[in-house]
């Protein structure tokens, strides 16, 4: 099927662009992202995916603040036309590739945001990540992290919140994925995987590691990238940053639980860095608030045509060792061994048994 992308110098196939290369029904590409206030009082999340080899999109917005986290979600099916970026209440729109990108959601139920991204670092390009399951592809995946700043609005049951200059990233996605999505969650089993995804704002740079480990701790990726911060106008695609794979991860378990209740990244002394960084959790997001691991509204899922859901949980009420609220985020304040200190998103999931944290088989907590 042809579309008007295939007017352009973009193709990698011998098939038109809007035919992926892969059949696989796993096969996605996602837009993320995330804002925080500056003083870790509120935390909003957004995204948005399509399965163009089984014909849906999907996305959904959750704002975490005051121990109670909102939710919308919406799906439908994918048009012919894959250059869609809205569905239901909730639209992306690219303002400016690689510089800005605005995320809207249409009052729903109590819940409405106006909020728009400005890039303040290069593009980050992490390692692809390749994981199987026996001889199933669990993940083959390409991702890129941006920092930068939003600004807006977003309301809550009638409650204005201006958002000015809080901090934040945005990613892009794309390859093959069944971590959470909705034949994972509808198979009732413990898939094992071990991951932290942290992105952490400095006032003089942006800090983003990713782990992922086999259940004996071998490394599927890991990884820790620093880049400078620059103007808007002074993004460039695959500027040079610091990079290395000498990248350690240390968790005290918060007793009884899997959720942090303070961590360690060391970096280095291997490659351009040096230091360690202390993570002090102050919130918590969870990630089923945009579909991982939610028990209807699992990532891919067909719903049939607009589809849309309004749910509100409170955070303390949430058992933390369920398959559905294991994976989440804490807003943490952080501090580099230098003295600097910062804020931003430690981002963890322990399923199954990981031999280095002494976490044993399904959910049971820390031994």
């Amino acid at each position: 099927m042809l579309s008007s992308h295939d007017d352009h110098l973009v193709h990698q196939t011998s098939a038109p662009v809007l035919q992926p290369a892969n059949g696989d029904p796993a096969f996605y590409e996602r837009y993320y992202a995330t804002m925080f206030a500056p003083d870790a009082s509120a935390h909003l999340g957004f995204g948005l995916s399509v399965y163009p080899n089984t014909g849906v999109i999907d996305a959904a917005l959750s704002v975490s603040r005051d121990g109670v986290q909102e939710a919308v979600f919406a799906s439908g099916h994918l048009p012919p036309d894959q250059r869609v970026s809205h569905v239901g209440p909730l639209r992306i729109e690219v303002l400016e590739p690689l510089r800005s990108i605005r995320v809207v959601l249409e009052e729903t139920d109590g819940l409405a945001a106006d909020i728009t991204f400005v890039a303040e670092s290069t593009p980050l390009e992490e390692q692809r990540l390749i994981r199987t399951r026996g001889t199933t592809v669990a993940s083959d995946r390409s991702r890129f992290v941006q920092f930068g700043s939003w600004n807006g609005s977003f309301s809550v049951h009638g409650e204005r919140v201006e958002c000015a200059r809080w901090h934040g990233v945005r990613d892009r996605s794309w390859g093959i994925r069944r971590q959470a999505t909705a034949a994972d969650v509808a198979s009732k089993s413990i898939k094992p995987i071990y991951a932290v995804w942290s992105v952490l704002h400095f006032p003089d740079s942006f800090l983003q590691t990713t782990v992922h480990e086999a259940p004996d701790g071998v490394s599927h990726v890991r990884m820790a990238m620093r880049a400078p911060r620059v103007a808007p106008d002074e993004v460039e695609t695959n500027a040079p940053v610091e990079r290395t794979d000498d990248v350690r991860v240390g968790i005290t378990y918060r007793p009884g639980t899997r959720r942090p209740k303070t961590a360690r990244i060391e970096v280095g002394p291997r490659g351009p860095m040096h230091f360690t960084v202390e993570v002090e959790p102050r919130t918590t997001f969870q990630m089923m608030g945009l579909g991982y691991y939610h028990p209807e509204r699992g990532h891919g899922r067909d719903h049939g045509d607009d589809s849309v859901v309004r749910e509100s949980w409170k955070l303390e009420e949430l058992d933390p060792l369920t398959v559905n609220t294991v994976h989440a985020q804490q807003l943490s304040v952080v501090r580099r061994s230098d003295g600097v200190q910062g804020i931003g998103i430690f981002e963890h999931i322990a399923m199954g048994p990981h031999q280095p944290s002494g976490l044993p088989e399904g959910l049971a907590p820390a031994q």
